[in-house]
């Protein structure tokens, strides 16, 4: 649940694979606070059946009724490069508001 690079997770991946298992990249978003009230978003990549193994689990630390989010984003890294484009958005926006003041 870490952020780190979409390669690691897909060699990550691709290793478990041999020994026959599964791996999911799932970074988050939400800090802290998002963290300790449940309320984090979670952009996971790997397999749906890896996905649906452990969403139940997921989804105490991203509830939807409480404003969190769980999804399955893609392939294996999926979630590493969906958390990178959040990134780039958030300092986008920060940029921006810094620039209007």
């Amino acid at each position: 649940m870490t952020t780190s690079k979409p390669e690691l997770a897909q060699r990550i991946s691709s290793r478990l694979a041999e020994v026959g298992s599964e791996g999911l990249d799932a970074p988050v978003s939400g800090g802290d606070i998002g963290a300790k009230e449940g309320r984090l978003a979670i952009m996971v990549g790997g397999s749906k059946s890896g996905f649906d193994r452990v969403k139940d689990v997921l989804l105490c630390m991203g509830n939807p009724a409480k404003g969190g989010k769980v999804e399955l984003v893609g392939g294996p890294g999926s979630g590493q490069h969906t958390k990178m484009a959040n990134q780039i958005l958030i300092a986008t926006n920060l940029l921006g508001v810094v620039e209007g003041t």
